[in-house]
């Protein structure tokens, strides 16, 4: 079985969040280049986004069918930090080495909490999509678990 993310609502700066937490079998280096190379983004992220990682540069971020939309960059340490606004929320990514790969921590500011088990249902699927693409495995969002992962994010956010 792959590896799952952990999922939890927190707050970040007083601002509701979701923190996820995944290992990967990469070290910080090979995880960096995913979260910032817009050919290999476009494999798992839910959009196509066009970044440079420094600080205050601009994010573009294309949907299909849709306009762009901008962000900026808040943070970039190479290989270990990455922080950005999208829409109305923030994604900062903390990558950290260890023996065997990496721990990838996103912390998700989130515009309506009561949206997090919606989020939460996405980036899962997401960071399943990124560990599928990292092994060469078919990418595994399926669409047809989206109901079952918001449930049982519902489910748990209620606890």
């Amino acid at each position: 079985m792959n590896a799952e993310p952990s999922v939890t609502k927190t707050l970040a700066d007083g601002a509701p969040a979701l923190w996820f937490e995944m290992r990967f079998d990469f070290p910080a280096q090979v995880l960096w280049k995913h979260l910032t190379d817009p050919k290999k983004l476009r494999y798992w992220f839910p959009c196509e986004v066009d970044i440079l990682p420094r600080r205050d540069a601009t994010v573009t971020f294309t949907s299909p069918g849709e306009r762009p939309t901008t962000g900026t960059v808040l943070e970039a340490e190479k290989p270990f930090l990455l922080a950005y606004t999208w829409d109305r929320e923030v994604l900062r990514w903390e990558l950290e080495n260890d023996d065997d790969g990496c721990l990838l921590t996103l912390t998700n500011t989130i515009a309506e909490m009561s949206q997090a088990s919606r989020s939460a249902a996405g980036w899962h699927l997401t960071l399943m999509g990124l560990d599928d693409y990292l092994h060469e495995r078919p990418l595994g969002q399926n669409p047809a678990l989206w109901d079952q992962y918001v449930a049982r994010y519902e489910e748990q956010f209620r606890g």
